[in-house]
């Protein structure tokens, strides 16, 4: 049985996925999870407050089932790259958008908190395995990561203005991928990433 706390994010979560943020009240919330209106302010201090704790834990279900997906990789630097795609895919097709391009600093601060780890895992495992030089990696591993994270929101904002994903991820990828790659590994990686892109989304999302 659901906690009413969980009521109220399950209901936060349907109402984003129909309507988008813009439009939703404590009152449709709490409608929508056929409870009282004041219970709403039991659990959360405001909207925002619940629409940041939905993306947090959505983004950390995503990122633990990317995580589990690239155990089948043996290609580390693959899953590495792989996982970055699906995370900006994932955003493309839900409703998250818009409010992350006016709150980055709240987006870095969730997908720091919910994916970090695992966005990094298979870059240690490729140094682990002699696919990649340690030095300069894991020192500025943090830094690296939050520079990743704005490269997503400016690929968001180019989706947002009208640019096709595709391109606009291959071009995501070039930057994230670790600078010690040729550019021909990293085409190829690349290419199989997005060749493969809409079979691991589906697996992803179902």
């Amino acid at each position: 049985m659901l906690s009413t706390h969980d009521k109220l994010l399950n209901a936060a979560f349907s109402l984003i996925e129909k309507e988008g943020f813009e439009a939703i009240t404590a009152a449709k919330i709490t409608t929508q999870a056929e409870l009282g209106y004041g219970t709403f302010y039991k659990y959360f201090k405001s909207t925002e407050d619940i629409f940041k704790e939905v993306f947090r834990q959505k983004l950390k279900a995503v990122s633990e089932k990317i995580f589990a997906m690239n155990q089948n990789e043996d290609d580390k630097l693959y899953g590495y790259l792989k996982g970055h795609a699906l995370i900006f895919y994932y955003i493309c097709e839900g409703k998250y958008t818009n409010w992350i391009m006016e709150r980055p600093n709240y987006f870095i601060e969730i997908i720091s908190d919910a994916a970090r780890e695992h966005a990094t895992s298979d870059l240690r495992e490729a140094i682990a395995v002699n696919q990649l030089d340690q030095s300069g990696f894991l020192e500025f591993e943090e830094e690296m990561f939050v520079l990743d994270v704005w490269l997503i929101i400016g690929a968001l904002d180019l989706i947002e203005k009208g640019s096709d994903r595709n391109k606009v991820c291959r071009s995501l990828l070039r930057y994230v991928a670790p600078q010690v790659l040729s550019s021909s590994l990293s085409e190829s990686l690349i290419d199989n990433i997005l060749l493969n892109i809409e079979t691991d989304l589906y697996q992803l999302l179902n």
